[in-house]
């Protein structure tokens, strides 16, 4: 350019401000010539000689060239007429042109013009190039793939959760019972069960034998008639002497423990009867009951290992027998003690030994013969409540007995003990003499698992097993064990134990089948197990009998949103047929009255039982 454009430096004066302009903004903008300093309108610098600019042909031919483009571009947009516009004129025009040169701070009133009148302030923008940011770099291909598949992974985890859930849920929603409440109880004496001895005694051995058999019943816990040693086992079985001796013939603790492993893995619960007296005369607290009663501890072992002693035989035999293994207790003779000064603090304290998981049995006579003020101790300590009905007295008896315990405190509310039924055991003829009509036991064990509470079967019933025959009195002197008659098993010939032998007496195996109906129909079905319902306040079994008359027995089973159930009984000798229309009208066949009757269709306008059959029915 100097030889376009030829300065005479000599001539030139130093502007007096020179020093005060930054370099950046000096060499940017040349031609702004800044106000002179206050001291110079005092003292003016005499005037500058006027600067030559000398300029040659060929300077004069290239700013006409430049003149022509210009021309040229006009049909161009502004902004690209300013671009090509001289840096010192887009400059001084900065107010029109300011995005060319963010750096130049717009003046007031143009901020004002373009915000229509509203100030604001002025935001500078720097780009920053792509390549400047740091995960530009990643590898975005792969990242999109690993994403893509932890996406699918952890929906496919998810789906496979909610499936998880789904399966696991229970297939139905029945009401949730302890163990003991509704179950169906199997009753067995030893002695008189099984033997793997070579004839002589039935013993613990026998019954693990068996354990699988039991299962198959469809029942839930195993009880077992007194195991304690006395002079002469088992014939004189209620002359015990001890509460933790294991009668010899039966084997020993280890055989017993074994059974009861052997039970619990086929999902049986095992629970003994407790003589308690005659044994035991007088009850005694024993030492440190106080401090037993006051602890704290959540498992009570302990301190019963320190404070249980000789003055108290019956805490011993509990916390001996739970240790093996043994679930629960029928304190058998307790209502002989029930009058006794220590009696309800005695049972609280064997409760707290035992646990709350665990289970007391006792007989209805310890209620009738307890004060009203004891009753209450009693039925926050005990579980269930043994009531006998006996089966051979006909439907208006049994009408009236179901009635009088359904009304009494034992429903009153919620949280009294359940009652166990029973309609034979070890101290009653068997069930199949005391029928009037033959071996009827199947129609028996229906009725008494149709009933509301927990049920008991002794073992034999299920096969209308009879009792000792000794037609010509041989062995008279233990007709008060006649009724515990060897059992019968199938495919095995009956035969009479060393103890206890007769005639070989009638059984029927095929109505085992129909016991075992019975037994899982109670288990799945709420309008069965369950002994009541409690609604707006009030607490009311769940059965109701809806027909008592000649010996037709009809008792009806219900619960909220459940089928009901109703059960259909002949008790009488003689063939009964009813019109029920007026009562119930149809339904179907579930269980009996034969072995070999088939499921159907019935209605109530015509019912015809034979003797001593029951017939259990759904209703439509």
């Amino acid at each position: 350019m100097d030889s376009y454009l030829q300065v005479n430096n000599a001539n030139m004066l130093g502007s007096p401000t020179s020093a005060c302009i930054p370099d950046d903004v000096a060499s940017i903008c040349p031609l702004i010539t800044p106000s002179p300093p206050t001291n110079a309108l005092v003292n003016p610098l005499p005037e500058s000689q006027e600067i030559e600019y000398i300029i040659n042909d060929e300077l004069v031919s290239k700013l006409q060239q430049v003149k022509d483009e210009a021309k040229e571009d006009d049909s161009t947009s502004s902004n690209s007429s300013i671009l090509n516009e001289p840096a010192s004129i887009q400059l001084l025009n900065h107010k029109n042109n300011s995005s060319n040169f963010p750096f130049i701070i717009k003046d007031e009133e143009s901020v004002v013009q373009e915000t229509n009148g509203k100030l604001q302030p002025l935001q500078l923008t720097f780009r920053n190039p792509p390549e400047n940011y740091f995960f530009m770099s990643w590898n975005w291909p792969l990242i999109r793939k690993i994403s893509l598949w932890t996406f699918l992974a952890g929906l496919a985890a998810m789906v496979a959760i909610v499936v998880a859930m789904i399966y696991s849920l229970p297939r139905v929603c029945n009401p949730q019972v302890e163990w003991y409440q509704g179950s169906v109880f199997y009753e067995i004496f030893p002695a008189s069960y099984y033997d793997t001895n070579n004839g002589m005694t039935g013993d613990f051995r026998g019954i693990s034998k068996n354990a699988d058999y039991i299962a198959s019943l469809g029942v839930k816990v195993v009880r077992l008639n007194s195991i304690f040693e006395s002079p002469r086992y088992p014939e004189d079985y209620k002359n015990i002497s001890s509460l933790i001796e294991i009668a010899k013939p039966l084997g020993n603790i280890d055989d017993f423990e074994s059974m009861v492993k052997h039970l619990n893995s086929k999902n049986l619960t095992v629970v003994i009867d407790l003589p308690i007296s005659p044994l035991i005369k007088e009850l005694y607290l024993p030492k440190g009951w106080n401090i037993l009663k006051n602890s704290s501890t959540e498992d009570p072992s302990f301190e019963i290992s320190r404070y249980t002693s000789q003055e108290d035989p019956i805490s011993d035999a509990l916390f001996h027998w739970t240790k093996l293994g043994v679930e629960g207790f029928y304190l058998k003779g307790l209502e002989n003690l029930v009058d006794d000064k220590h009696f309800g603090k005695l049972l609280q304290h064997w409760k707290r030994i035992i646990g709350f998981d665990r289970i007391f049995i006792i007989s209805e006579l310890v209620l009738k013969r307890a004060s009203e003020d004891l009753q209450e101790t009693i039925m926050s300590n005990v579980n269930l409540i043994d009531f006998k009905i006996d089966i051979e007295k006909g439907a208006n008896e049994i009408t009236k007995r179901i009635y009088s315990i359904e009304n009494s405190t034992l429903f009153t509310k919620p949280g009294r003990p359940w009652i166990h039924w029973t309609i034979g055991d070890e101290n009653t003829k068997r069930l199949a003499n005391r029928l009037p009509h033959g071996n009827s036991t199947l129609g028996a064990l229906l009725l008494n698992l149709m009933l509301p509470g927990t049920p008991s079967i002794f073992y034999g019933d299920e096969i209308g097993l009879n009792q000792i025959s000794d037609p010509n009195e041989d062995r008279k002197d233990l007709k008060h064990v006649h009724q515990l008659t060897p059992m019968a098993w199938p495919k095995l010939r009956q035969r009479s134990f060393s103890w206890l032998h007769g005639e070989k007496t009638k059984v029927d195996f095929d109505q085992i089948g129909l016991i075992t109906k019975m037994a899982t129909l109670r288990t799945e079905s709420p309008s069965i197990y369950m002994n009541s319902v409690y609604k707006n306040a009030v607490n009311k079994a769940n059965a109701e009998v809806k027909y008592s008359k000649e010996d037709l027995l009809v008792i009806q089973r219900w619960y909220p949103r459940r089928k009901s159930y109703v059960i259909v009984s002949n008790l009488g000798k003689n063939k009964n047929d009813a019109d029920l229309s007026t009562l119930l009208y149809r339904g179907d066949v579930i269980v009996g009255p034969r072995p070999d009757s088939l499921p159907g269709t019935i209605s109530f306008k015509e019912i015809s039982l034979l003797p001593g059959e029951s017939v259990v029915i759904v209703l439509e």
